[in-house]
């Protein structure tokens, strides 16, 4: 008696059947010949005065077709859906991978004790630990923990160095932590931060003046160097700017004087709370973030039409991790590409 048979399962058109090693070999492949051809075209034919913009992204749209069709025929052998909420899923890992590091309150080193130290020297001990990060979340929890001049400090250090590229903002609302307000660039705080308060300015431009005057001054030898010290109001403070146990050159020097030139302002501070941060930095302040609750067409769509520097994901409101925006393409291709498309 014959066994029955299994039914087939059910698959949809191979719009590429050569399998997704040969379409990610052929699409860069054919960006190159594409573009030489177009060259050669324009030399040959006189098209010269004809606009590249749009050949150039048709040429881009064409040289990833092997692409989008593979995608295309592991949809069609699917039955016609794709792995939506897998591209969801691998976006939200590869956003919470760059979470980034959070910045104690203050930039102090211990929440517990006054930032108002000697010259800023905890905040600028907590400001290395910033330079390989990629993302500085600041919290400013239910506003009193964080004061104006303690973010300038920030800024101006990854503004100088870097790093970190973003800040991130979170703070408390109706009674939930962690809630996403926005992200910014160091530079673009730290402009409307001086904007702001002339006092901040003053402060900022008088410490950064004065760390290129030393820094001239270590070029200059004993004698001018002495006399460049005195002039700039730093006579006898050598552990400052050449702390032990190197007595080499403070490489936080612009922060270490920063941090002398606003501690005055420790005695008043200005807090922040987030109306006042608003306030200060709406115009260069992104507030648009991807929440997980969305539903998941609707939420990819947002996410490859976003094009921001960066796109900040949520989770109930709560900040999650960022991405760069260009780095959200490939990932969402690359996650909804079927499990064994590699063999």
């Amino acid at each position: 008696m014959d066994s029955p048979r299994k039914p087939r399962a059910k698959t949809g058109p191979a719009f590429w059947p050569f399998g997704a090693r040969a379409a990610v070999l052929l699409a860069p492949l054919l960006l190159v010949v594409l573009v030489v051809v177009w060259a050669a075209a324009r030399t040959v034919l006189g098209l010269a005065s004809v606009p590249a913009g749009w050949v150039l992204l048709g040429i881009v749209g064409l040289s990833l077709l092997p692409v989008l069709l593979l995608v295309l025929s592991s949809a069609a052998a699917g039955g016609g859906t794709v792995g939506l909420g897998a591209a969801k899923t691998a976006l939200s890992a590869a956003a919470a991978a760059r979470r980034g590091l959070v910045v104690p309150r203050n930039v102090a080193p211990q929440p517990a004790v006054s930032p108002a130290d000697a010259g800023g020297a905890g905040a600028v001990a907590s400001l290395r630990s910033l330079r390989g990060a990629e993302v500085a979340v600041v919290d400013l929890e239910d506003g009193h923990a964080w004061w104006q001049h303690r973010l300038l400090l920030l800024c101006a250090a990854a503004a100088r160095l870097g790093r970190p590229p973003v800040v991130v903002f979170t703070a408390q609302r109706q009674g939930r932590p962690g809630q996403f307000i926005g992200w910014a660039r160091p530079s673009d705080l730290l402009e409307r931060l001086q904007e702001a308060d002339p006092a901040l300015r003053k402060a900022y431009l008088e410490a950064s003046g004065q760390a290129a005057g030393v820094r001239l001054a270590e070029a200059s030898g004993p004698a001018p160097s002495a006399r460049l010290m005195k002039e700039l109001g730093l006579e006898g403070m050598r552990g400052l700017t050449h702390p032990p146990p190197r007595d080499a050159l403070n490489p936080f020097l612009e922060e270490q004087l920063l941090a002398r030139a606003v501690s005055g302002f420790d005695a008043l501070p200005h807090e922040l709370d987030v109306p006042q941060l608003e306030q200060l930095f709406t115009p260069v302040l992104h507030t648009t973030a991807l929440e997980h609750s969305a539903d998941d067409a609707a939420w990819l769509r947002a996410a490859l039409r976003d094009e921001g520097e960066y796109i900040a994901f949520t989770d109930s409101g709560r900040y999650t991790g960022i991405v760069p925006g260009a780095a959200v393409p490939r990932a969402a291709l690359l996650a909804l590409l079927p499990p064994d498309a590699g063999a």
